[in-house]
């Protein structure tokens, strides 16, 4: 009887021991990178993750400066992820019949990243449990 509670305690024991190592970030993993454009870092922009493999996760990150990253715990989980990067220009004006915004308005952007990195993409990465997850993007 002794021996049968003892053998219960430690298996308690072990049990509460696992608990203590659980990923607090349910396996999401780090990602950053680079973004060039025509050979130079791309000022602003977003860079979005969109799952492949059924992955409950995904991301869209602002470029800023040409660097992006999204931290552990709003990650990534591993799997294959299609890519595209979006960058306007800010100054395209739209021109409509009237308001709204204050000039009768708005602005939109006339989008600067080509289509087969954006709309069109059939660009992939894979991310992985090990780090570093970066992912450097030259698009032409």
């Amino acid at each position: 009887m002794r021996g049968a509670r003892l053998g219960g305690l430690l298996v308690l024991g072990a049990v509460l021991g696992l608990g203590g190592c659980a990923d607090p970030y349910g396996g999401r993993v780090e990602v950053q990178g680079t973004v060039q454009l025509k050979g130079q870092p791309l000022a602003e922009g977003f860079v979005s993750f969109s799952p492949l493999d059924g992955q409950e996760t995904q991301a869209q990150v602002l470029i800023n400066k040409g660097e992006y990253r999204i931290d552990r715990k709003s990650g990534l989980k591993p799997g294959k992820y299609l890519i595209r990067v979006s960058a306007g220009d800010g100054k395209t004006p739209y021109k409509s019949d009237g308001p709204p915004g204050p000039g009768g308005g708005n602005i939109i952007s006339k989008e600067l990243v080509p289509a087969d990195w954006n709309v069109n993409s059939k660009h992939e990465r894979t991310v992985t449990r090990d780090s570093p997850n970066r992912f450097d993007f030259s698009i032409p």
